[in-house]
């Protein structure tokens, strides 16, 4: 089917190489519609998302309603006569009336393997649980959550240095030509739709402040995929001397713990802090005090000379 009129629902960043890779091509959206504009930072200043930036950027008209399903809304939708509406990251749930609009309906792009890891975070899950490879998945929106059928997927190597921020990043410029691969599929009449196995699914919940506090108590492993999972931002939170700091990077060592969790084995000259676990010592290499910015831990140290037997 042709697919010459399409909408584009969008929020965050992680969305935006999309928008900007469909408006290269003949799939160029007809409208844009993002969430409204939200205070942001410590003055609480209205801030545009980065969707509605984008597409003032590509002169793409945008919408921006509180609720997408809002009779107004969906009027103005069908006055494009969308043949296709694609989501990436839009953080809201599209009713059966927006789904039908469309005459092929609404795909969207989540960076998992669905049917695992469902849901707000599955990112940062990915690599909490030490993933060696993710990957995105186009699948046609339905009544239950990340549940619709699969029209492409595809693999991707989690490599070791990667962290959040950075594999989101990949995956949102990945997901740019998984999108445009997809609606290619679609016209061209070469698209299957696979059902998910529901019996394999796992989902994530959205992250919460409560999830960013390391227990020390944890494996080396376990506390590093923590860490891995939460960088840069919003980033693992301890406390040394009271004050809150947040983990940006860490290394796993071999060496035996021998002290309480959470205590200062010694500070590695150019490298960072010896911390002890339960099992093995891990190594702080790059930290956030609060107010600063990010510094390598072993300049961190040499401000605050953190003694061996103190704990974070």
């Amino acid at each position: 089917m042709k697919l010459n009129n399409i909408i584009f629902l969008g929020t965050p960043a992680f969305a935006v190489p999309t928008l900007q890779k469909l408006a290269q091509t003949k799939y160029k959206p007809k409208l844009v519609i993002t969430k409204p504009d939200r205070p942001k930072g410590r003055k609480r200043k209205l801030q545009p998302p980065p969707v509605k930036i984008a597409a003032e950027n590509l002169q793409i008209t945008s919408l921006q309603p509180e609720d997408v399903n809002n009779s107004e809304v969906l009027n103005q939708i069908e006055k494009f006569s969308p043949d296709i509406i694609v989501t990436v990251a839009y953080g809201g749930f599209l009713k059966k009336k927006i789904r039908k609009i469309a005459k092929f309906g609404c795909i969207n792009l989540h960076p998992s393997l669905l049917p695992k890891y469902r849901g707000a975070a599955p990112i940062n899950y990915a690599l909490f649980n030490g993933e060696k490879v993710t990957g995105n998945t186009i699948f046609k929106i339905v009544t239950k959550m990340d549940a619709g059928p699969i029209l492409y997927q595809r693999k991707y190597e989690i490599e070791l240095e990667d962290c959040f921020t950075i594999l989101q990043e990949k995956l949102a410029q990945k997901g740019a030509e998984d999108v445009l691969k997809t609606l290619e599929l679609i016209e061209n009449d070469e698209y299957k739709l696979i059902p998910q196995v529901e019996s394999q699914a796992s989902y994530t919940k959205k992250i919460e402040k409560s999830d960013l506090l390391i227990d020390w108590n944890k494996t080396a492993i376990e506390i590093h995929n923590k860490v891995r999972g939460l960088a840069e931002k919003p980033a693992a939170i301890t406390k040394f001397r009271d004050k809150p700091i947040k983990i940006i990077e860490t290394t796993v060592t071999e060496v035996n713990s021998r002290q309480e969790p959470g205590t200062v084995v010694k500070v590695i000259k150019k490298q960072g802090i010896e911390v002890a676990t339960a099992d093995k010592n891990i190594i702080l290499k790059r930290v956030q005090p609060a107010g600063k910015k990010i510094m390598s831990a072993f300049a961190y140290s040499l401000g605050l000379q953190p003694q061996p037997g103190e704990k974070f």
